[in-house]
């Protein structure tokens, strides 16, 4: 058996299997990525709730799915307002991550109540990790795709 060619061996294995459960894999992390999420927004309601006018919160979080990748983006933003027919309407202005799996905190941070500060770097931690990990399950999607495409041809 050790002398035998690899293409001879039985392999039980398929690209599909692996695919499968690269995705099975970006499920559980979208669920743990909405759970966090979700705890954000309640914290931060929380929160809200103690502080005064000048104290308010102004970063939002939001999970965003790419349907064509199988993927999904964690992404945060600044909650404003604009004056639209002499109506306040809220807008989200989407922050730039940049390279990397986190976004850079000290820029956007600046201005914000201390409390929502702490609360965001808690949680962009996280959300670093799990873009990380989604980043190397991406990866493994595509070299199997293109593995199964190099052997089609």
């Amino acid at each position: 058996m050790k002398n035998e060619p690899a293409e001879n061996l039985p392999c039980t294995l398929t690209e599909a299997d692996i695919l499968f459960w690269v995705e099975a894999k970006v499920e559980q992390f979208h669920a743990e990525a909405r759970v966090l999420v979700d705890d954000y927004w309640r914290r931060l309601k929380s929160g809200q709730k103690q502080q005064s006018a000048d104290g308010k919160a102004r970063i939002g979080v939001r999970i965003r799915r790419r349907e064509a990748s199988l993927s999904f983006s964690i992404e945060w933003f600044r909650m404003a307002m604009i004056r639209q027919n002499g109506q306040a309407k809220p807008i989200a202005q989407y922050l730039k991550k940049g390279a990397g799996y986190r976004y850079p905190l000290g820029s956007f941070l600046k201005g914000e109540p201390q409390w929502e500060a702490e609360l965001v770097e808690e949680l962009e931690a996280e959300f670093a990790d799990i873009r990380k990990q989604l980043g190397l399950l991406g990866k493994i999607r595509d070299a199997v795709q293109n593995y199964r495409e190099s052997r089609q041809s």
